[in-house]
Parts: structure tokens; C-alpha cells; sequence
């Protein structure tokens, strides 16, 4: 059994086959108290009533509390002028004093917070862990982006097992089996490869099992309507989709299907002679699919 402490310790502790805490897994395995993550590892699924009772409470608040100015927590925890188009998110962070950091670790009380207004969804932003982009973003840029003097940018809905127009490049499920929804080569990957066979970039299965199923186990999708004034403000609520049970699996398997897409918005600008990047590696998805993703989905009418 392993153990994930906040301070990025790990514990440990083994038992024999027949061993107490070993009956008591097995048993939460047979009742569907554990998830299957990878192999023969599984997770215990945690639904900590209590923290979806505060999580309503605090919902509630802020949609009673009206609509709310456009911002988000600086790196000090104070709150400041946002006005971009994907403010909602950060100023719903604001609420729960949550600090934009990207880590992969849920919001609050063990729930992931997403703002969602109409439309698509953005999962998450996983930065690639291999390929050319790790290791050379400039020449990833040139080769596959479109550039001038000033700017370089990477943007497009890819696909899997289509190449793309403009990049050249494919998404590929390489150690995946669509038949049998798994992973069967755990060295394997989501990968963009271009029409050489060169990896522009990839994300380990390693990589997004830690960001889908730690991170989104249990998401709170809340919505949201924007009222221009002199600024941006936004109001949350009522409705809010309690989503729990999600699994590498269930990821996959709307990946391979073309649910789920790659939708990236990375650019480099030249500021006093110097290239500067801004990274967006975003995976997206129609809202109208998001319960393929998960095992329960529980709409919510906040009062």
C-alpha cells in the first residue's frame, strides 16, 4: 500500500496475502470502493461527504452573494485586475482563496473547481514531457508553428489518428489498445509525430494518469453568465455538475473516440530582443460529453 503525504513523501507498508489490511483492500475492491488506475494499482475512491457539503455551502454563498468582479490571486494570495477571456475560472479560484499554481492536486475539500459557461470545456493543461518541444521549443516553434519576425504561434484542434492541416503533425495513442480500453505498453503515450516520424511532443500515460485521475477524481463544473459593466464581473451559479469516479480509462477511451481533442495555445513573442514563450497545452471537450468521462454525475441547483 502507498501513501501520498502533501510534502511529496510517499509511505509504504506491505502485508501478506492473507494479511488483515490485505482482506480489507481486497474487500473494497470487490464493493467498488477502489478504482483501477494502471496495472495492478488501484485507488481508493474517497467521497468525503463532508467536503461536498461545504463545498455546496461555500457555492451557495457566492451565488447569493451576486455577480463578482473579474480577477485572481497573485503569487501572494492578493487579489488582482483580470480582464482576459478566461477570467471566469481564476475569479472563481478567487472565491475559495485557491493561488493559480497548475499543480496537480484538486482545489478544494478533494474537488476540482472548473467555471463552465457554454460550449467547450478545457480538462487540463499538461506540459509535454517529451519530444522536440521539451528540449528545443524555438525549433519546435519554426518547424511545425506559424511564424514571422515577431511572432510564433502553435494553435489547432488535433485530432487522434488525423494529421493536421496547418502542423503536419498526428496525434497518436502509441500502447494503447482500443479494443480492450487500456494501456498495454505502460511506456507508451499521447504523441504528436510529424509526417517523418519525428516526436514533435508527448505526454507519458505516467503524466496524465498523475493530472486526470488525482486531479479530477471529483469536479465541481459551476456555471457561470458575464455581465459587462465598466469591467468584467461574473455570476456563478445555480447550476453546478458534481462529477466523481474518473479514471484513466474513461479518459482514454474519449480520446481515442475524438471526445476529447488536443487544442493547443502556445506562442512566442520578441520583446527587446528576446523570444518569449507563453505555454497553453490545452485538452478539451464539448460539454455535451462530459459525462462520458466519469462514472456519477449529480446536478446541482444552488439556493
Amino acid at each position: 500500500m502507498l501513501g501520498f503525504c502533501d510534502d511529496q513523501t510517499i509511505l509504504a507498508y506491505a502485508d501478506t496475502w492473507d494479511g488483515k489490511l490485505s482482506r480489507e483492500v481486497f474487500d473494497k475492491i470487490v464493493k467498488g470502493q477502489a478504482t483501477k488506475i494502471a496495472s495492478v494499482f488501484f485507488e481508493q475512491t474517497q467521497v468525503p461527504e463532508q467536503g461536498r457539503i461545504l463545498l455546496l455551502q461555500k457555492l451557495s454563498e457566492i451565488y447569493t452573494g451576486g455577480a463578482v468582479r473579474s480577477g485572481r490571486l497573485d503569487a501572494n494570495g492578493k487579489l488582482i485586475e483580470y480582464q482576459a477571456k478566461n477570467g471566469a475560472g481564476y475569479t472563481l479560484e478567487s472565491l475559495f482563496g485557491i493561488i493559480p499554481n497548475g499543480r496537480a492536486e484538486p482545489d478544494y475539500q478533494g474537488w476540482e473547481l472548473k467555471a463552465h459557461g457554454s460550449g467547450v470545456v478545457t480538462l487540463m493543461t499538461p506540459e509535454p514531457d517529451g519530444g522536440i518541444y521539451r528540449y528545443d521549443l524555438a525549433k519546435f516553434m519554426l518547424d511545425y508553428g506559424v511564424c514571422n519576425d515577431a511572432r510564433r504561434d502553435f494553435t489547432g484542434k488535433h485530432l487522434v489518428d488525423i494529421m493536421h492541416d496547418r502542423s503536419g503533425l498526428t496525434l497518436l495513442m502509441e500502447g494503447y489498445d482500443p479494443e480492450k480500453f487500456e494501456v498495454v505498453d505502460p511506456k507508451g503515450g499521447l504523441v504528436l509525430r510529424d509526417r517523418y516520424g519525428n516526436i514533435a511532443a508527448c505526454w507519458s500515460f505516467n503524466k496524465i494518469l498523475t493530472h486526470w485521475s488525482k486531479k479530477h477524481a471529483q469536479t465541481a463544473f459551476v456555471s457561470y453568465t458575464v455581465e459587462d459593466r465598466d469591467v468584467r464581473f461574473f455570476r456563478f451559479g445555480p447550476a453546478v455538475s458534481l462529477c466523481e469516479g474518473a479514471n484513466l480509462k474513461y479518459f482514454l477511451n474519449a480520446m481515442y473516440s475524438s471526445f476529447i481533442y488536443y487544442d493547443p495555445g502556445v506562442n512566442m513573442k520578441l520583446v527587446n530582443d528576446r523570444w518569449i514563450a507563453k505555454k497553453r497545452n490545452q485538452f478539451r471537450v464539448s460539454w455535451k460529453n462530459i459525462e462520458s468521462l466519469y462514472e456519477r454525475v449529480e446536478r446541482v441547483v444552488l439556493s
